[in-house]
């Protein structure tokens, strides 16, 4: 493939269709979550209603030729019921945190008498779950299987009802995402892809099971090309999805070398984000790499402190070398701030290790922990061995498995308080503040905001008032003005007299408080009962 091939995209849709067809392709609501940032979204400027752009669709929008496609993310719009009976497809995707809204959207389409099909994680796992609900399922990648299937249709031939890849994705040959078919306006972030798959073998992983092991990449060009998407749209930051994006650390490399001159030449007007596995850290040629691109967070999956639960579900790169605490230290000494998945309720897990949990997130300030129970996933090797014991349940979402060394109940319970803890107001400051001991840090991303322009300045100054007014009717509305708002208050004289910041630090400052009335409100309303939530994730 030539560059200029890869920076447009590839195109593997039938040309000259027999005739066109009218597609709809929705992501359904999800329900309150961690990452959902709902209360958040609000406080911001604009009308943002959902954090981050919805990489699937247009994925699949990419796929669709010259057909007709519409866009639906109900995080951001609400169905028009009534407009559906113009589509000749309604295609549906959605995880397993949406299977609720995603089988209420499927009887629905069903009683309309719509054509409709469904992809995505949670039916590539649990496909019996659509049985008679949609009249054909794509399994795993769709990148052959969904032009097969749109080509039969509009041709007027039988289709299946199921559709599976027998290879997985040449991602070099991966059409250009339709971006342009979202209301990215209402986004608080872009999202892209770079890699699918994960070189590792963690047990209770579905990544693993849909992408494979052998990670599989754009080309520079590619990316490239997305990344001019969201700065033309207007975006500000995007999150590169992938769940590993040191897979192919060779490719990555190539690509950040790709990724640093653009920056460079458009004036840094994307901060970038992404997963990767805590090796990271023994990468300082990566990590460096990482910090010229603009690069500002790094999420890793930690999952436990404990070395026995590690080994016991095979996440052994996360045991060599030295200490994951002294890891974590490097990746944040080159400037980049460390959010972390953590997980509870492994074979090795007692009553402890909540205690443990929580000594861990608070001295390694790592501010934005989620924290998960662990949940056996269909097709992972976990499900299988739970399966083999005979420890699998199924009437509690949240909980599908007998834990080893406590009750469902204790499990439950121990993980409720271990997030209450963590997202009480003073535990959350701690662990943002920790990092401000680390003076590499500090003198790495005061070098960053300045190449980047994002100095002291009024309008840096007018955006952390603007959070301060929003976030003051928040909390005069919940009642918490006083109590909450006072923690805000004198956090941020004490810990500023210590550490001496100015103008650009009270608007990072405001936008961490407005983080964390999110964090405070879900973890209230979620353990008090009033909530429809899925774990914390």
């Amino acid at each position: 493939m030539t560059t200029t091939e890869a920076a447009r995209g590839a195109r593997s849709t039938p040309s000259s269709p027999a005739r066109t067809l009218s597609i709809c392709l929705i992501n359904p609501r999800f329900e309150p979550s961690y990452w959902g940032f709902e209360y958040a979204l609000a406080l911001y400027p604009g009308d943002k209603r959902s954090t981050m752009i919805s990489g699937s669709l247009p994925t699949v929008a990419g796929l669709c030729g010259d057909h007709n496609v519409v866009l639906l993310d109900e995080n951001v719009e609400d169905i028009d019921w009534d407009s559906l009976g113009v589509y000749d497809i309604v295609g549906v995707t959605g995880m397993n945190v949406q299977k609720k809204r995603i089988r209420e959207i499927l009887l629905r389409l069903r009683e309309l008498g719509r054509f409709t099909v469904v992809g995505g994680p949670f039916v590539s796992v649990q496909e019996e779950f659509f049985d008679g609900l949609c009249n054909a399922v794509f399994i795993g990648e769709a990148e052959t299987t969904w032009p097969e299937f749109l080509d039969d249709f509009a041709r007027g031939r039988p289709t299946r009802n199921r559709y599976e890849q027998s290879k997985p994705t040449d991602m070099t040959k991966a059409p250009r995402p339709r971006y342009d078919l979202l209301k990215a306006d209402r986004y608080a972030s872009g999202a892209l892809q770079y890699s699918r798959g994960c070189p590792f073998q963690c047990e209770f992983c579905d990544i693993i099971v849909i992408y494979g092991r052998k990670p599989r990449v754009k080309e520079p060009e590619q990316l490239l090309a997305e990344l001019d998407d969201m700065r033309r749209t207007g975006f500000h930051s995007a999150f590169i999805v992938d769940d590993n994006f040191i897979g192919n650390r060779k490719k990555a490399k190539a690509l950040l070398e790709k990724v640093i001159p653009w920056m460079e030449e458009h004036h840094y007007p994307l901060r970038l984000t992404t997963e990767a596995s805590i090796d990271l850290a023994d990468q300082p040629g990566l990590l460096e790499l990482m910090y010229r691109a603009n690069f500002r967070s790094v999420f890793i999956g930690i999952e436990t402190p404990r070395a026995e639960s590690l080994k016991e579900i095979k996440k052994f790169q996360n045991t060599h070398g030295d200490a994951m605490g002294a890891k974590l230290a490097r990746i944040q000494n080159a400037g980049l701030d460390v959010n972390a998945g953590f997980i509870v309720g492994f074979d090795s897990d007692d009553k402890e290790i909540f205690d443990d949990q929580f000594r861990f997130i608070q001295e390694n300030g790592i501010t934005l922990a989620m924290v998960g129970m662990l949940q056996a996933i269909p097709k992972t090797p976990l499900y299988e061995r739970l399966k083999r014991e005979g420890r699998l349940v199924e009437d509690d979402p949240n909980c599908n498995f007998i834990p080893k060394q406590m009750s469902r109940e204790e499990l439950r319970e121990g993980y409720w308080n271990l997030v209450k803890r963590l997202y009480a107001p003073e535990a959350f400051l701690d662990r943002y503040f920790k990092i401000f001991e680390r003076e590499d840090y500090l003198r790495r991303r005061a070098e960053i905001c300045r190449r980047a322009g994002e100095g002291k300045s009024l309008p840096t100054l007018g955006y952390g008032l603007i959070l301060l007014l929003s976030l003051f009717r928040a909390l005069l509305r919940d009642g918490s003005l006083f109590s909450l708002g006072s923690i805000y208050v004198k956090n941020y004289f004490s810990r500023n007299r210590k550490h001496g910041r100015g103008i650009i630090a009270f608007a990072q400052y405001m936008n961490r408080c407005v983080t964390h009335w999110h964090f405070y409100k879900f973890t209230r309303e979620a353990t008090a009962g009033r909530l429809r939530t899925y774990n914390s994730g």
